[in-house]
């Protein structure tokens, strides 16, 4: 506890692997948590209610070059990428958050080199097929880059899709 203007904080080792908490004194104080190196927060995915968020940036997971069947993980985050390099195949999308909205974005390259199915769940595990608007597939760029998004109402037994860009150029 902290009585008087001070700032209170809290030092989890005090030495290289420190990580640290700074509550700044006064009406409108900031709250600061600095982890150390690559460390992360946990907020022991509880709500946050009615955030705002400034400076907001998602980290793009990149899966690398495909031509066989492979599972997005939403565990690695909400903004993936991947190159088609040839072949029919599933792409399953797993970890969705159960009784949950969740939602993906996808940067694909070359995504018309094949044939690509995404699937809610694991690309083996017999999940629903995406639905579109007009129950069809957008027809993906062969050389190119095209931006998907699939978002889920129901924990991942269902996965709606769109094209937010074709032919990005």
């Amino acid at each position: 506890s902290s009585s008087g203007a001070y700032d209170l904080e809290l030092d989890t080792n005090g030495g290289t692997n420190s990580g640290s908490i700074v509550i700044t004194d006064g009406a409108n104080g900031d709250i600061t948590i600095a982890t150390n190196g690559t460390g992360a927060v946990d907020l022991s995915d509880d709500v946050v209610k009615q955030a705002q968020m400034k400076d907001y940036a998602e980290t793009v997971y990149a899966n690398g070059s495909k031509t066989g069947a492979f599972d997005l993980d939403l565990t690695n985050g909400n903004v993936q990428s991947f190159t088609v390099g040839s072949g029919t195949f599933n792409v399953g999308i797993t970890n969705s958050l159960a009784s949950q909205s969740n939602s993906l974005t996808i940067i694909l390259t070359n995504g018309g080199a094949g044939t690509v199915t995404f699937k809610a769940g694991a690309h083996g595990g017999g999940g629903n097929s995406a639905k579109w608007a007009g129950g069809s597939a957008p027809t993906l760029t062969t050389s190119g880059v095209d931006v998907l998004t699939f978002t889920t109402f129901d924990g991942g037994s269902n996965y709606y899709g769109f094209a937010a860009g074709l032919a990005m150029a």
